[in-house]
This record gives structure tokens, C-alpha cells and sequence, in this order.
């Protein structure tokens, strides 16, 4: 039996005020709020401020990379304007018109203008020979022209594409590239720009203008010839790829379209043409939008434009280095950063300077209050002192070593020794090796599990025994980790020794009954002592707890008390009973329960013997329980009780075999417990059984 806990509630004669540092907080949050607001408004100035500024810069720098690319297209369209004028002076000559359409007139016939007509032939050739004798005069009026206007040469081609005027000597045959633009001009009857080429002379312009006839001459009004002029515009484009109005990291690039894609005209490398592997994507005007992208040779990021040329297919592409040209941007983003970052730094150090005033008078008013907590925890001290100093229970503070930290007197007094003593010692030192293990393992199990543990031990103290009720808890550090193990301990000795011998004088009751139940019915001798016996160890083979097994054991000695009240006659009765001696037999379940319940055995021992006539289909008495309504020692009982009296004779049968015996109970499925049946099975034919049925024998 264990004693109960006591509750123990301290509490002192005056109170402390809890301190409460209300305006300390308020404070605090309000300035946290405040710099909060201030350090989102920088942030969100700041976002809008850099946002603005992006918005700025793209929007200049976009401007003046359409003004560079504006005035690099005016200068282009003039450079191919004024080649234009130029050839005008040369294709509305009338002596030029007028030749070209009299050439044009004899157009399969063209080789004779040079070669002059053939000895014999008609007078229809006279106009052929005519032609032949003006076309030295024609070819210095070319070669003037050409030297005078900076032109590197020129041709003149009749529609068939035969050339017969030239300012070279060799004059070779057109490519095909040029034979398409004449005929282009043919068709368009407008001026038209191959592609710059570059040639050992450097990068040349080709001009191919269309020539008319007169308009007296009768023809119709389209090209009688083609004047193809060559140009050399390397230095030209040289000069258009600088501007007063470009900048550090700026580049202006010449861009022609080809078969093969898009080609970079530049005079300054060494291949002159360079092809473009960065893909250009033109809108419908065919211009390049201003964007961040890969620079033309793909090494760096640009902010870049095109602008396309008026006639031929060329851009002016402005690019800025991405990294250059933030570079001023970048200086107005850092100011902004900085400007927030003082905003906020200024109202910081305006907060802690108030929060610093606030800290100075909170102290003292917190070295006041703690001056007033420490007078109350002293004198709480001096309380429990006394108290522990009083206190008949052993209290003990362990560290996680084991080594005591903290005894109280009884403590002391109970060991022999006085507290200091045992300050530093452990429990192998106090009580003995043997004891010191039993207790550690206490100890392992309380710090482990984080709870408390309550048990009964029997100690020694000063070489008498005790009997020790032993409470121990895990005292914890703030972080929640045990620091050490308190105990309190109480001596239980007296309260055990009243429930030994409550415990015996119970056991020499249940003796006493059950000899007057074997003196009333000698069937009955051995009955009760062989239940018992059985029912423990197939209790035991059922891992029942301790609990039921001592119930089996003492509700097995009384179950067969409540017979005592039952008429002798009827017990020793050798002929079969009638229904109405039956239901009177069957009282005996009540005379017991009246015997039974209230008697305070510390076990379910009334429940046992009231069930143990129960069935699991509900046909037994006296109140038809069924399954688990029924107790596990009642179910326990009322298999070995079948069981104990079928092995033994009665007024009306002999005895019958125990393989007969246990055949006909576990034919019984409805009534008994299977599981139970199964395992007094076991037991019957295990050495332990065999030895308690032969005390049966014997008996």
C-alpha cells in the first residue's frame, strides 16, 4: 500500500509588486514602429526614386542615340545624293542621250563600234560607222567626268547588258550581281546602290542610273542604257562612324543587308566586311527598336538603335555598353541608397537616444524593484528552510552525477550523519554498492523521460529496515535540460507492516472459510486449493498482470463460499436435479455475493466469484453477461472451475478422465473462452500440471 502524496503550499506574509515595465514597452514598439515606417518609406522612395531615374536614363540616352543615328543617316543620304547629282551632269547631257539612243538603235550590232564596220558592206552601216568614229570622244568625256567628280571609273551598258564605253582599258564582262542591278534599273527606271564590296583598292560604291533618250528622238520614254560608276568610300564611312555627340563606350556601326545576312561595314578592321552572327530583328520600318541586347559582335550587353538609309539596304547602328553607360546612373542610385540609408540611420540614433533616457530611469526604478524582490526571496528563503529544517519527509538534491547537493535534516538524522557531511557524497556511499545500483536506475529512468516516478523501497537505514515511499522529479535548467533530481522520500514502514498484517489475518480468513466449505460438502476438499493452483499459472500463460493473478488465486479459494447456505441434501443429492432445484442451487452465487461484498480485499476478488458462473453467450447466472462484460479472472475461474470439477467424483458420477475432461470443455465454444481453454490445455499437459493434478490424486 502506498501512502498518499503530500501537497505542500508555501506562502509568504507580504507580497512583492510584480514590476511591470508598461511605458518601457510602449516605448519601444511605438519607436520600432516608427523606425519600421520610416525604413518601408526609404524603401519604397528609394524603388520609386531608382525606378524614375531608369525610366530617365533609357529615355536620354535613347534620344541621343537617335540623334547620332539621325545624323549619320543625313550624312549617308547626302554622300548617295550627291553621287547622284553628280552622274545627272553626265546622263541629261543631250550628247550623252543622243548617243545612247542611237547606240541602242543598233544594239545587236554594238561590237562594231569599236572594231568599225566591214570593208563592202552597205550604206546601212554608215550610221554604225558614224557611231564608232564618236565613241573615242564619248570615252574622254567619261574619263573627264570620272577624274573631276572622284569617281574610280565607270561604264555605260546598253540593255543587252554589253558595255561600250568604259573608263578602264581591259574592260572586263559584268558579274552577275551587276548584271542584276542593271536590269533592276531597267525595270525601276530609278537609280539604284549595290553593296559595298571590298575590293585591293579598298571598299567601293557601285551607282548604276538609268539613261534616257531625248525627248525629241521619237523612243519611248524608258532607260536606252545603264551608267554603272565606281566610288571609293572607305574613308567617307570612316568618318561617318564618329560624332561630336558620342560618348564614352558609344559605337556607330555601318550595317548592310547581303544574300548571306547582315554584314558590318568597317573600313578600320582588316576584313572590311565583318557578317553580323547577332541575329537583328527590324519592326515594319524597318528599324532596329531601341533595346538592351547583345552588341553586334556578341561579347558585350548594349543598349543599342538602327536606323535604315533611304534607297539601299543600310543602318546606322548605335550601341552603348550596357556598363558605361550606367556608369552616371549608377552614382545617382548610390546617392538615393545613401540618402535612405541616412533617414534611417537618423531616426535610429534619434530612438535610442530617447530609448537610452528611458533605459537610465527604468534602471533605477529596476534596481529598486529587485532590491524589494531580494528582501522577499530571502525571507521566502528563511521560510523554506524552516520548513525543510521541520519536515518529517527526507527531501535531497542530486546533480545529474548523482552527487548530493542539497539534504535536509531528517534526511541527515535518517543516515547518521549531519548535512555537510553529506554534501559531495553519493547514494554508493550513503547506502552501499547494491542499494546505490537500484537507486541509479531510478535516476536513468527520471532524467531519460523527462517525468516523474513514484515507487516503494526497502532501504536500510542505520541497519534497520525501511520501508520508503521514494518520489523523484527532474529539476530542470531555463532551456528545459535537467540540471539534477530531486527527492522526497517518506517513511512508510508503519503504514506497511498495519497492511502486512491486514494481509495475513485476510489470508487466515480465506483459510477458515474454505476448511467450513470442505467440512459442508466433501466433495468439495481440494476443489477450491486445485482452482487455485491451475487458474495462477494459466493467469500466468495468459501474461495477465500481477493484479489478476492475485485475484485468480484468492477468488478461487472463496468461490465456492456462497454453497455454505445451499441445503446439504441438495449438495449431496445423487440423482439428477430438478429446474426448481437447479435455480435454487444456483443461489449460492448470491449467498456469496452477500458474504463477499463487503469485505475490502485491495482486489476485484467480489467480481471474480460473482462472474465466474457467467457464459460468453449470455446463458449463464446470475445476470447473463456476455464476451468482455466478463472479468478476465472470471473467465479464468469458470474454465478451471468446469474443468477441477469434472476431473473430481460427485454424489451422482464418478470422476472422469482429464483428456474426457478438457473434450468436453473446449466442445463448449459458446461458453468458454476459447483462448483460456487452449492454454489450460497447455498447462494440464506441462510438468507443473502434471504435479498439481497428482496432489489431486493424492488427495
Amino acid at each position: 500500500m502506498q501512502a498518499k502524496a503530500t501537497k505542500l503550499t508555501i506562502s509568504g506574509s507580504t507580497t512583492t509588486p510584480e514590476y511591470q515595465p508598461e511605458s518601457r514597452k510602449m516605448v519601444f514598439w511605438i519607436g520600432l514602429g516608427i523606425i519600421a515606417a520610416v525604413t518601408i518609406a526609404a524603401i519604397l522612395w528609394v524603388a520609386w526614386g531608382l525606378k524614375l531615374r531608369e525610366r530617365e536614363f533609357e529615355a536620354n540616352l535613347q534620344k541621343r542615340l537617335e540623334l547620332m543615328a539621325a545624323s549619320q543617316v543625313q550624312m549617308t543620304e547626302a554622300l548617295l545624293e550627291t553621287s547622284i547629282d553628280q552622274a545627272n551632269r553626265v546622263i541629261n547631257a543631250e550628247l550623252f542621250k543622243l548617243y545612247a539612243a542611237e547606240v541602242h538603235l543598233v544594239e545587236d550590232d554594238v561590237s562594231l563600234l569599236v572594231s568599225g564596220p566591214l570593208p563592202g558592206l552597205s550604206a546601212a552601216d554608215e550610221g554604225v560607222a558614224q557611231l564608232a568614229a564618236q565613241l573615242p570622244m564619248m570615252q574622254s568625256l567619261l574619263i573627264e567626268f570620272t577624274r573631276i567628280s572622284g569617281y574610280l571609273g565607270a561604264r555605260v551598258v546598253n540593255r543587252s547588258g554589253t558595255v561600250y564605253i568604259a573608263t578602264d582599258a581591259t574592260t572586263t564582262p559584268l558579274r552577275a550581281d551587276q548584271m542584276a542591278w542593271v536590269n533592276q534599273v531597267l525595270q525601276s527606271h530609278e537609280p539604284e546602290f549595290g553593296p559595298l564590296r571590298n575590293t585591293s583598292l579598298g571598299i567601293v560604291l557601285e551607282a548604276f542610273l538609268p539613261i534616257f533618250p531625248l525627248e525629241a528622238s521619237g523612243l519611248d520614254k524608258t532607260p536606252v542604257a545603264v551608267l554603272m560608276l565606281t566610288r571609293l568610300v572607305g574613308d567617307r564611312i570612316d568618318q561617318m562612324n564618329s560624332s561630336s555627340l558620342q560618348e564614352k563606350g558609344e559605337r556607330i556601326r555601318f550595317v548592310q543587308k547581303v544574300a548571306e545576312g547582315y554584314q558590318e561595314v568597317a573600313p578600320r578592321l582588316s576584313g572590311k566586311l565583318q557578317s553580323i552572327s547577332t541575329p537583328l530583328e527590324m519592326d515594319r520600318k524597318e528599324r532596329l527598336p531601341f533595346a538592351l541586347r547583345s552588341s553586334l559582335t556578341g561579347e558585350t550587353k548594349s543598349y543599342s538603335l538602327g536606323v535604315p538609309i533611304t534607297g539601299p539596304d543600310w543602318w546606322i547602328i548605335v550601341e552603348a555598353d550596357y556598363d558605361l553607360a550606367r556608369e552616371a546612373l549608377r552614382g545617382q542610385q548610390k546617392s538615393l541608397l545613401s540618402i535612405a540609408a541616412l533617414l534611417i540611420l537618423f531616426f535610429g540614433v534619434a530612438f535610442g537616444a530617447v530609448w537610452a533616457l528611458l533605459i537610465s530611469n527604468q534602471e533605477r526604478k529596476v534596481a529598486r524593484h529587485f532590491e524589494r524582490l531580494a528582501e522577499e526571496i530571502e525571507k521566502q528563503r528563511q521560510l523554506l528552510d524552516r520548513i525543510n529544517n521541520t519536515i518529517s519527509d527526507y527531501i535531497v538534491l542530486k546533480d545529474l552525477q548523482g552527487r548530493y547537493l542539497y539534504v535536509n535534516p531528517a534526511f541527515a538524522e535518517a543516515v547518521g550523519r549531519e548535512p555537510q557531511e553529506l554534501i559531495g557524497l553519493d547514494n554508493e556511499a550513503v547506502f552501499g554498492y547494491d542499494t546505490a545500483r537500484r537507486l541509479e536506475h531510478s535516476d536513468q529512468q527520471v532524467i531519460t523521460s523527462g517525468e516523474p516516478l513514484t515507487f516503494n523501497e526497502l532501504l536500510y537505514l542505520q541497519s534497520e529496515p525501511h520501508h520508503l515511499q521514494i518520489s523523484k522529479v527532474a529539476l530542470k535548467d531555463a532551456n528545459g535540460k535537467p540540471s539534477g533530481i530531486v527527492s522526497v522520500i517518506r517513511d512508510v514502514t508503519e503504514i506497511v507492516e498495519v497492511q502486512r498484517r491486514h494481509e495475513q489475518a485476510t489470508a487466515k480468513t480465506v483459510e477458515a472459510l474454505v476448511r467450513a466449505i470442505e467440512l459442508t460438502d466433501p466433495y468439495l476438499a481440494g476443489h477450491s486449493r486445485l482452482m487455485g493452483s491451475l487458474g495462477v499459472e494459466v493467469a500466468k500463460a495468459l501474461n495477465a498482470s500481477d493484479l489478476d493473478i492475485a485475484t485468480v488465486e484468492t477468488a478461487a479459494n472463496l468461490s465456492q463460499i456462497g454453497k455454505l447456505f445451499i441445503d446439504r441434501n441438495l449438495l449431496f443429492k445423487a440423482e439428477a436435479l430438478t429446474a426448481e432445484e437447479k435455480k435454487e442451487m444456483e443461489q449460492h452465487v448470491e449467498h456469496a455475493a452477500k458474504v463477499l461484498e463487503d469485505v475490502e480485499f485491495g482486489l476485484p476478488v467480489f467480481e471474480a466469484v460473482y462472474q465466474m458462473n457467467e457464459t460468453l453467450n449470455g446463458q449463464g447466472y446470475p445476470k447473463g453477461l456476455k464476451g468482455e462484460a466478463i472479468v478476465l479472472p472470471a473467465r479464468v475461474l469458470a474454465v478451471v472451475n468446469g474443468f477441477c470439477a469434472m476431473v473430481a467424483p460427485r454424489a451422482y458420477r464418478g470422476a472422469r478422465s482429464i483428456d474426457e475432461t478438457l473434450t468436453i470443455i473446449e466442445a463448449g465454444k459458446d461458453a468458454y473462452d476459447q483462448r483460456v481453454v487452449a492454454v489450460l490445455r497447455e498447462v494440464v499437459k506441462s510438468s507443473i500440471g502434471e504435479k498439481i493434478l497428482a496432489r489431486l490424486s493424492q488427495d
